[in-house]
């Protein structure tokens, strides 16, 4: 799913993004400071895909820098807290809500 998530996420933004979906960003703050980041929608997964679609598509200066993650051996723990099918509708809300200008 985040390959795939990628590739439509790239498509919609029309800029190559390699993992839309790696929470590990870094924004100015003064770039989003007038940005309506106050709106309920944006109460879980939804702001970290909701501010990279937003720089995108301002216009902000967006680098990607390669991250490694590790995770437990032992998968019975988990590797993952997002459920998935609620968790990825939340990741992937914003990126059409926004697409189809029913968002700000």
């Amino acid at each position: 799913m985040t390959i795939g998530y990628s590739v439509m996420f790239s498509a919609v933004t029309l800029r190559r993004i390699t993992d839309a979906t790696n929470g590990f960003k870094l924004f100015r703050t003064e770039i989003c400071r007038d940005w309506p980041l106050q709106q309920s929608w944006l109460d879980r997964y939804e702001l970290e895909p909701y501010l990279l679609y937003q720089a995108i598509r301002r216009g902000c200066r967006v680098c990607e820098v390669p991250v490694t993650k590790y995770y437990p051996p032992d998968r019975s723990v988990g590797y993952t807290k997002m459920k998935a099918y609620r968790d990825w509708w939340r990741i992937i809300r914003p990126m059409l809500l926004l697409t189809l200008r029913l968002r700000h």
